[in-house]
């Protein structure tokens, strides 16, 4: 549980980390956007107001040429009041956000700009002063000069507000990478995670076969030493006993005993060989299995085939041992309660992964009902228990009437 435990744990804080990580990045992202836009249209505004108050200027000026208004020149210089109202804003604006940028050098043109604007002022003013009603050639000149360095002005704008943006599109690409990648290593990072855990779960599982092995090797060895010797003792003072003994009645009774204790012994040998048995130990994997077969080919009922390309298997003593017992419930299912007549037993090495193919021509069965509370499915809900400890796969195609076939496969 506590395996589990930490696994998620480290599941989750690589989950928080990427996710963390992506959300900080949308949301600076969405922020900096933002906020240069409101830059860049603050700085188009308060261009456009300074050619645009220009205009208007020119406008009431053409006026009072035209039409000798003199109520005229009383609208014309609040046009550049306004006009110088906005250099100023813009030339705040260039101090705090884009001082610096050499290439572009805004605020140098910004004061080419305040000069024509200062100079076209003073020659209005001079005009005005002079009373003439005649179209001055040299403010169309100073407006030509304005429009000139306006006109420079704004291309420099246009350009540095393409640049930020170009810019900030290579940052967000950048973080998009960067997140991509945090990605990826959050997926590894996961991946690493799931197989450790694996693999310790799998380690654990051998461990506890490894253990299991061992303490059953010890019980049989402990049966067959201890008790075993008994009974064979026991039915060998019976003999002599047998031998001694002359009355019919205590002869009865001595052959009572006698064939009790050999019930028992031949229990105590069927124990023994369940918990370490002694014909895998004897004669391998594949051959144990044969035998088997050739004692169910003997009785007549059910044909048993086994076959395997490498007759000499070496495994690991632990996974030679579960993987011949579960052969032997599968066999021994299919004996009681498959009435089948033929049965199959595939069983190969490829490199470091085993592949069992079980297959009978039997009843069959819905696999849907394996974990059922089904006594008769009890022994291969065993065999999947102990296929999926020890890291195995499996699969079950089966149906009613449709005999079975199981296919196990084990990394070794």
């Amino acid at each position: 549980m506590s395996l589990k435990i930490v696994f998620r744990g480290k599941v989750l804080l690589a989950i928080v980390i990427f996710t963390t990580v992506t959300c900080t990045g949308i949301i600076y992202t969405s922020i900096k956007s933002l906020k240069l836009d409101r830059e860049h249209i603050l700085l188009l505004q308060l261009s456009k107001n300074i050619d645009l108050e220009i205009s208007h200027s020119r406008i009431a000026l053409n006026d009072y040429f035209l039409f000798n208004d003199s109520s005229k020149n009383t609208t014309v210089l609040p046009f550049f009041t306004n006009t110088n109202q906005s250099i100023a804003s813009l030339d705040s604006l260039l101090e705090t956000k884009y001082q610096g940028n050499s290439e572009f050098d805004l605020q140098k043109s910004l004061e080419q700009v305040a000069s024509q604007v200062n100079a076209l002022q003073r020659k209005i003013i001079a005009v005005f002063q002079k009373n003439t009603s005649l179209y001055d050639v040299a403010v169309l000149t100073h407006y030509r000069q304005f429009q000139v360095a306006y006109q420079e002005l704004d291309k420099k704008i246009a350009q540095y507000i393409l640049h930020e943006n170009i810019k900030f599109k290579q940052r967000v690409a950048a973080l998009v990478l960067l997140t991509f990648f945090l990605l990826l290593f959050c997926i590894l990072l996961i991946y690493r995670i799931i197989n450790s855990y694996n693999a310790i779960e799998k380690l654990q599982a051998l461990r506890v076969l490894e253990v299991e092995y061992k303490e059953r090797k010890r019980i049989a060895a402990d049966l067959h030493d201890g008790l075993g010797s008994i009974l064979s003792s026991i039915a060998l003072f019976i003999k002599l006993i047998e031998k001694d003994c002359s009355d019919k009645a205590e002869n009865k009774s001595l052959l009572q005993v006698k064939e009790l204790s050999g019930i028992a012994l031949e229990n105590l040998e069927a124990t023994i060989n369940n918990l370490n048995p002694s014909i895998l130990n004897k004669y391998g994997l594949i051959k144990s299995l044969e035998i088997i077969c050739d004692k169910i080919n003997d009785i007549g009922k059910v044909t048993c085939t086994v076959n395997s390309a490498n007759s000499e298997m070496k495994l690991d003593p632990n996974m030679e041992l579960n993987i011949y017992r579960i052969c032997n419930e599968l066999i021994n299912n299919t004996l009681k309660h498959a009435d089948a007549s033929k049965l199959y037993l595939d069983i190969q090495q490829i490199k470091k992964t085993v592949t069992i193919l079980y297959r009978d021509n039997g009843k069959g069965f819905n696999p849907d009902l394996i974990y059922t509370s089904d006594e008769e499915k009890m022994g291969l809900r065993n065999i999947i228990n102990r296929i999926e400890s020890f890291g195995g796969k499996y699969e079950i195609n089966s149906g009613e009437g449709k005999g079975v076939e199981i296919i196990l496969s084990f990394n070794i």
